[in-house]
């Protein structure tokens, strides 16, 4: 049995997470699926939509931001502004609750055991370095928000067969695997199906349909059933793979560790750098477990420009958090 100074397992500690930082591996797919974001926006770049041009509504309109106008919207132009104007990137990061007991209750040989493997394991399993999907959400301007809005649009893996719909009707295999590896449920979902698939239909079924730049009118002519939901996938990754959580806090310096906490100002700092706005942080017991980027969007929900804005929630973490390997 022997001791552990403070001197050595921050020693440990960082060593550790240099090898991450500094490690070749190149991007994964989904981080690069359509590029990276370059400024304080989440807007579509590089995918073409196939719903109706809203540039000449953005062009004559004062009232083309959500949650901006200053008067009603004009039937004609209900596919180029979403009425429930507050857009929000959900993610997850389900840690590893072991290693959570490990950093609370351990002695400092198991701190530094536990730190340097969860490390190296992170080199071979990039979903250890990943914030992944939650889903796309859209909430009323004063942070209410509606859910299932149209039965009629919703889908149903058993009637639908939503891989066979995402992969083959609608040929898109590698949005398939982007979300087949990265929009995975979690504990926190609330969704009582733990299959991942369950969680992409209740995403889609209780926001997606709330979002009215998405009804088929807004579609251009040959609409086929379900492109809207297809479509609401393909945008839910988009903006997920431009808002790199672990990379935004890795660049303050802040690692997943079992060896220390972390300030929630630092945390949230990190984050507004890098979106632009304030983002939510929220924790379990201490340690977190989910972050939401909010925007405002000018625009359809598809082709339009995200804007970050201020979080409209307060954090649920204490002064001091905890962010635990996966």
């Amino acid at each position: 049995m022997y001791g552990i100074n403070s001197l050595t397992l921050a020693a440990l500690t960082l060593a550790a997470q240099t090898i991450v930082a500094t490690s070749a591996y190149a991007p994964y797919f989904a981080k690069s699926f359509h590029g990276h974001r370059t400024s304080a926006d989440s807007s579509s770049e590089g995918n073409v939509y196939p719903v109706k041009d809203c540039s000449a509504f953005i062009d004559k309109s004062k009232n083309s931001w959500s949650c901006h106008n200053t008067s009603a919207i004009a039937t004609e132009d209900q596919c180029c502004f979403e009425n429930y104007g507050i857009l929000m990137q959900a993610q997850f990061w389900d840690y590893n609750t072991t290693l959570l007991s490990v950093a609370v209750n351990g002695t400092a040989r198991d701190i530094v055991k536990a730190d340097v493997q969860s490390q190296v394991d992170s080199l071979y399993d990039d979903l250890k370095r990943t914030f992944t999907i939650h889903g796309l959400w859209n909430d009323h301007c004063d942070g209410k928000y509606s859910s299932n809005c149209q039965p009629d649009l919703e889908v149903s893996d058993e009637r639908d067969n939503l891989t066979h719909l995402i992969g083959v009707e609608f040929n898109e295999p590698e949005l398939l695997a982007v979300m087949k590896r990265y929009w995975i449920n979690t504990l926190k979902s609330n969704v009582a199906d733990q299959a991942s698939i369950a969680l992409w239909e209740h995403e889609y079924n209780k926001h997606g349909t709330c979002m009215n730049t998405l009804n088929p009118p807004c579609f251009d002519s040959g609409f086929k059933e379900h492109e809207q939901a297809v479509n609401f996938y393909k945008k839910t990754v988009e903006i997920w793979s431009q808002l790199d959580t672990y990379e935004f806090l890795a660049a303050a310096g802040i690692y997943p560790t079992v060896a220390k906490q972390y300030k929630l100002a630092d945390v949230q700092r990190a984050l507004a750098d890098a979106h632009g706005g304030e983002v939510y942080v929220g924790c379990l017991d201490g340690a977190i477990d989910e972050i939401w980027y909010y925007h405002n969007l000018q625009g359809n929900v598809l082709t339009g420009t995200y804007k970050a804005i201020d979080s409209l929630t307060n954090s649920t973490c204490k002064e001091n958090v905890w962010y635990i390997p996966k």
